[in-house]
């Protein structure tokens, strides 16, 4: 058993004493308006919250440059206004339609992404043979020359040897363009092992919809013409994805419409969304997929359902139908979720008789084993009230035809290498409909399962202190032969790298970015520099470019002729969108207005109608010679939770959750982002443990105490938090603090609810999951 304490360094709890409030407020004012003529330099003290210091009189040269943020998944259009050289403020593109020219607060943190103090500059090569956390990597300086010497030359050994599948590949958030090169290196270079940090976020919500109508991808919603959500586990107000069209679109159904929409939000955990919402349902945790079953026992046996689209434009319904009725009765549904069978009756009758209306799904209530059964179940009260591809309903994500890119070549050391088994056993007997399984890579490399792997390279990935069970990462990293890391700054994973390569920051580069699924309307936005990369930081794209010019063979020819660096690339694949000059000053294309009803289009099923009992799970199946329980078919259902920890020892569980204020760029380096971390509590630099305060009370517990809580696996010391908004069974921390790399703004500050989460999957997606380990609190 090994523990963390959240009690942070001196020179940590000394920092964040100097940068008190009224400090964060000058700095806030200052960096938003009173910089007008003042020229942005880098920090010259060690409190510095950005670059900002008084120069001699000098020429005002000031300009606005149309990109787009990169510190969440949304990739909002965004304008940054530059003076001097120096990016002084960030403002919403108003062009951009996915946030309507808003920004969130995450947005405003990327001038201190940019301007973090502690951002590496040049390749950095490690000295000490030794790895491990705690331990220093002496890194020196090296060229660029040398950097990509010394990797191009263990990748051409890797081919030679024909092991190209040897080549481990990782990457975290990028740029859309930076992905598609990533990919196309991976198969030009004949690796299948790629892996994406999806596995842990919400492949349960893709494999959820791809039962159902056919599409592996996160879900849109039409929301300004919905006139009811109900809100399972979706934290719209914090993490839920594009967080800032959420945001936007939240304004607009609440303030904005002469019949404001009802919100209802289902969880254990009073969230911020829950605080503005019409109604909390505090559920037991891990019985989403129950309610939502039992919702739709009460539509179809009072007849409430959509019977045009049902007849029209479903399968399947017949025997949905009889499981529903024969299974779900609120009355017997109501002792497993924990609320009365009235609530249900009701929230059900809302949700037919309130059109149009939607159900969203949240990590909260599908990341869980057998979660996409319950991401099914959800989904599928969409199809029964009619709420698919209407105004106010489910949308589907319009694509983006861009140039297209010259033919992959593919030689013979590619395809051998490809058609080796996968170190995620995605699509296998283990994980039948996996796209990725991130959290599986450790136990891959430290078993050699199917083979070793020889040398792996990340791209901006951090999957050490975002994955359960971070400890798994630690080793298998330190077990890597070599390791390439790419990125702006040394995370939790670089610390394990032989060579890091300083990237550039969304402000630095060019590249380009389209709609994330939740707009429905295709819309591409450019990167652009705003600024000159800070030292010899390069991009990502620039980066692969350079590296398969010194290669051979299939892999130098799939990156001939589309470009031949970062701007080149960005224009080649665009120009076909919008002219250059226009992209350039606009920032933003925006495609034709959305169209609805395109029933006969939409629906990849077997069928090619919404599927309330799946054939792509049962073909997929069938293939793998794995059928499933019997009576359930392909059906959505709920099944009881698998815990992990006896009950009996371990009373509560354990329900992490993501705040705002978690910039998904792997670092929390920001003081911003700190101050304001949890605006529920009205605190920052921290992780509370929540906990309900009848419970704590019971336990002799009081806000403020220091205490331990523990699992089957580690345990971890915080200070308690005690609310009446937490289900008495359940045990709230939240995400993104806990780094032990980088940064005095992030380092020693808070802990890491990961380190404390036992390792386990949805049986089906792969997906890791979060919400099923069992917890003890007691008294430090």
């Amino acid at each position: 058993m090994k523990n963390r304490c959240a009690s942070g360094s001196k020179e940590t709890k000394q920092n964040r004493a100097k940068l008190n409030r009224r400090t964060f407020l000058k700095l806030s004012v200052f960096a938003g308006a009173a910089i007008g003529a003042n020229q942005m330099i880098r920090p010259s003290g060690p409190h510095a919250a950005l670059p900002l210091q008084k120069t001699s009189q000098k020429a005002l040269e000031e300009k606005w440059i149309a990109t787009s943020c990169l510190n969440c998944q949304a990739r909002c259009g965004i304008r940054v206004r530059v003076v001097n050289g120096k990016a002084v403020k960030i403002t919403g593109n108003p062009l951009s339609q996915v946030s309507e020219g808003k920004i969130c607060p995450r947005a405003h943190v990327g001038l201190q992404v940019l301007y973090d103090p502690g951002r590496i500059n040049t390749p950095l090569k490690r000295t000490n043979n030794e790895k491990g956390k705690g331990v220093n990597p002496k890194w020196v300086p090296i060229s660029w020359d040398q950097a990509l010497d010394e990797v191009t030359n263990r990748l051409k050994k890797l081919r030679e040897n024909g092991e190209p599948n040897k080549l481990l590949l990782f990457y975290g958030l990028n740029t859309i363009s930076s992905e598609e090169l990533i990919l196309r290196f991976a198969e030009a270079f004949g690796t299948p092992n790629l892996i994406s940090g999806d596995g842990l976020d919400s492949e349960t919500e893709k494999s959820g919809n791809w039962m159902a109508d056919g599409h592996y991808a996160n879900t849109a919603y039409d929301l300004d013409h919905t006139n009811y959500i109900l809100a399972f586990g979706a934290d719209m107000l914090e993490s839920s994805k594009p967080l800032s069209r959420f945001l936007r679109k939240w304004g607009k159904v609440r303030r904005e419409k002469p019949n404001r929409t009802k919100i209802v939000v289902i969880n254990p955990r009073y969230s911020l969304t829950a605080a503005k919402a019409d109604e909390w349902i505090p559920i037991n945790p891990g019985t989403d997929g129950a309610l939502a079953m039992a919702i739709a026992h009460v539509i179809i046996s009072e007849k409430l359902y959509n019977k045009t689209f049902i007849k029209d434009w479903t399968v399947g319904f017949d025997s949905y139908k009889k499981l529903v009725i024969s299974r779900y009765n609120p009355q017997d549904v109501s002792k497993v979720i924990g609320i009365e069978p009235e609530a249900i009756q009701r929230m059900a009758r809302e949700f037919a008789q309130t059109q149009p209306a939607l159900a969203l799904r949240g990590k909260e209530s599908i990341n869980w084993p057998e979660g996409s059964f319950i991401s099914y179940a959800i989904f599928c009260l969409n199809a029964l009230v009619g709420s698919i591809d209407v105004p106010g309903g489910v949308i589907y994500q319009e694509s983006i035809k861009y140039n297209d890119m010259p033919r992959l070549i593919e030689d013979e050391i590619a395809k051998k290498g490809k058609a080796k088994p996968n170190l995620d056993f995605r699509g296998t007997d283990k994980f039948p409909i996996a796209k990725v399984v991130t959290n599986q890579i450790p136990e891959s490399l430290l078993e050699n399962a199917p083979y070793p792997i020889e040398m792996a390279i990340g791209f901006n990935s951090n999957f050490n202190m975002f994955a359960p069970g971070p400890e798994r990462w630690d080793k298998a990293l330190k077990k890597l032969p070599y390791y390439v890391h790419i990125s702006p700054f040394i995370s939790e994973m670089a610390l394990y790298a032989d060579l890091v390569l300083p990237s550039t920051t969304f402000f630095e580069e060019w590249g380009y970015d389209h709609s994330p699924p939740g707009s429905g309307f295709a819309e591409v936005k450019i990167k652009q520099l705003a600024v000159s990369p800070l030292g010899s930081a390069q991009s990502i794209i620039d980066i692969l470019f350079e590296i398969t010019k010194r290669l051979n063979g299939g892999v130098s020819q799939s990156f001939a002729n589309m470009g031949d660096h970062a701007k080149g690339f960005v224009k080649f694949r665009t120009e076909s969108l919008i002219p250059w000059k226009d992209f350039l000053k606009k920032g933003v294309w925006v495609g034709k207005d959305y169209e609805y009803k395109k029933y006969d289009r939409i629906f990849h099923t077997p069928s090619k109608k919404f599927e309330f009992s799946s054939g792509n799970l049962k073909s997929k199946l069938m293939k793998l010679k794995k059928e499933k329980e019997e009576g359930l078919d392909y059906l959505p259902h709920y099944q009881e939770v698998k815990f992990l920890g006896d009950k009996e020892k371990y009373p509560f569980l354990l329900l992490p959750y993501q705040p705002l204020m978690v910039i998904e760029n792997g670092s929390q380096n920001y003081p911003w982002a700190q101050e304001i971390f949890l605006p529920m509590h009205g605190r920052g630099w921290d992780t509370p443990v929540e906990m309900n305060s009848e419970t704590a009370k019971s336990m002799k517990l009081q806000d403020g105490n220091v205490v331990w809580v523990e699992s089957p696996f580690q345990k971890i010391k915080a200070r308690l938090k005690c609310s009446e908004g937490v289900h008495p069974g359940v045990v709230a921390i939240p995400f993104g603090q806990g780094h032990y790399s980088y940064g005095k703004w992030q380092k020693g500050v808070g802990v890491n609810p990961n380190e404390i989460i036992g390792v386990d999957y949805d049986s089906l997606s792969g997906q890791a999951t979060f919400f099923n380990t069992r917890v003890k609190v007691y008294p430090a």
